[in-house]
């Protein structure tokens, strides 16, 4: 055979083999990503991360993304989704229609299974269909008590002075915290030595603090330093620090200051 036979011979041959290999390497392709017209949720997003189905230990205020292939018929879209038990949710659409992000008006329950479905149906703009139902579940975190403190802006006050009691948490929740007040010590509450604007402590959703006003009342007696202590009980959705237990000192009326004489001062000159 002639050296030019033989030349072309392999290179035919070569070219039939990288054929044959990128026809394979093109059904593997085909076999692991199907060309299809189906509509499909893509992925689902919360803060920022995609995440799977039976994820646990979502935020209760989370949002979630659903990243569809088609742009979507918004109308038939909402009234085919649920999302069980029931939440209190808006949606929203970016200019393709085809990202959603689901977001809650109100807080979800704490460490509830929650499940978001679209029946399989006809939902994209163009008429495309889904095979089947999309059923998304995930589980919200276990409510985390904040830690709890009792303080006061002074460290004692005098008959006819206020002091302000604070109750102090390490952070903001989205639950309303509350405490009730107990009273001891050697002064006596209820209007004798001194009085409480109230007896316990309110702190509102999203807030830290919360307080009461404490009024030493003058009795006209010399009593000498008398004592006023506070703890706390019936919490609820806090923990204290450490068992809080505020003292704070309570003294007679401080005498006036008064001067008995005028001092005369005479410059010579």
């Amino acid at each position: 055979m002639k050296p030019f036979s033989i030349l072309l011979l392999r290179s035919t041959v070569f070219f039939c083999l990288a054929l044959l290999a990128i026809v394979s390497c093109k059904k593997d392709d085909d076999d692991g990503l199907p060309i299809t017209n189906d509509l499909r949720v893509l992925q689902v997003n919360t803060e920022g991360n995609a995440i799977t189905s039976g994820a646990t230990d979502l935020s209760v205020i989370s949002a979630f993304e659903l990243v569809f292939s088609h742009g979507l018929n918004t109308s038939a879209f909402e009234a085919a989704l649920s999302i069980t038990p029931d939440a209190d949710y808006a949606i929203a659409y970016d200019a393709t229609n085809s990202l959603v992000t689901i977001s809650f008006n109100t807080p979800l329950a704490y460490e509830t299974e929650y499940t978001i479905r679209l029946p399989q149906g006809a939902y994209g703009a163009g008429g495309a269909a889904s095979t089947g139902d999309f059923v998304f579940t995930f589980t919200t975190a276990a409510f985390e008590p904040p830690g709890l403190s009792l303080q006061s802006d002074e460290s004692g006050f005098f008959e006819g002075e206020t002091l302000t009691v604070t109750a102090k948490l390490d952070r903001a929740i989205l639950e309303e915290v509350s405490m009730e007040l107990v009273f001891s010590g050697s002064a006596q509450g209820e209007g004798v030595d001194y009085s409480a604007s109230a007896a316990s402590i309110t702190i509102p959703a999203g807030q830290t603090t919360g307080s009461i006003e404490l009024t030493a009342l003058p009795d006209g007696d010399l009593e000498g330093e008398e004592t006023i202590t506070i703890a706390l009980t019936n919490i609820v959705n806090a923990v204290e620090v450490s068992a809080q237990m505020l003292t704070v000192t309570l003294g007679d009326t401080p005498p006036s200051l008064e001067i008995a004489g005028v001092l005369s001062l005479k410059i010579a000159g």
